[in-house]
């Protein structure tokens, strides 16, 4: 085999470790699409967790109701848990709400797991809290998107953050 083709399956191998399976992907949309209905409609976050249930299905934890800046999960007993989610309540100008928030990214760090947001434009974004990075699996209109949200007012959406990049975005919009 030649270098290019060994090296180009040696970058997409290690993106494939981290990659989400279709199965968690579905489950995440599908959740996060029902969430954000009553997350627009009251203006709060809702969250959860999603994992394995003793039979070794995927599941998803009932959605719990937050206010509309914070959401905190109930850690459940009965599931093998592994990754948060939770939406960013309905649109308010004046909320950075477009991307998980440094918060977002350390509260699934100190609990051992990755996360999903899903935002007020309808974006769904992974956080991989081995990297320490946030990406989108889908942009804006994705799923369900609140319909005062303001295309842009945030201004460009990157597709993806570091956790450095997060601090930094975060002290710029203070």
């Amino acid at each position: 085999m030649n270098r290019a083709f060994l090296t180009i399956l040696a970058i997409f191998l290690a993106g494939a470790a981290n990659a989400q399976s279709a199965q968690e992907v579905a489950l995440v949309k599908a959740v996060l699409e029902a969430a954000q209905v009553k997350s627009i409609k009251k203006n709060r976050e809702y969250c959860g967790y999603i994992g394995f249930n003793k039979e070794g299905r995927l599941t998803s934890t009932k959605a719990r109701r937050g206010w509309s800046h914070e959401c905190t999960p109930r850690w459940p007993d009965n599931l093998d848990v592994i990754a948060s989610w939770h939406t960013h309540a309905g649109y308010d100008y004046d909320a950075w709400s477009e991307v998980p928030s440094v918060v977002d990214i350390e509260a699934d760090e100190d609990e051992g797991v990755d996360g999903y947001v899903s935002t007020p434009g309808g974006r769904i974004w992974y956080v991989d809290t081995t990297e320490m990075e946030v990406s989108q699996i889908c942009g804006l209109g994705c799923i369900l998107s609140d319909p005062n949200f303001e295309r842009g007012s945030e201004g460009l959406i990157e597709q993806s953050y570091t956790y450095k990049e997060l601090i930094a975005r975060e002290k710029e919009n203070e």
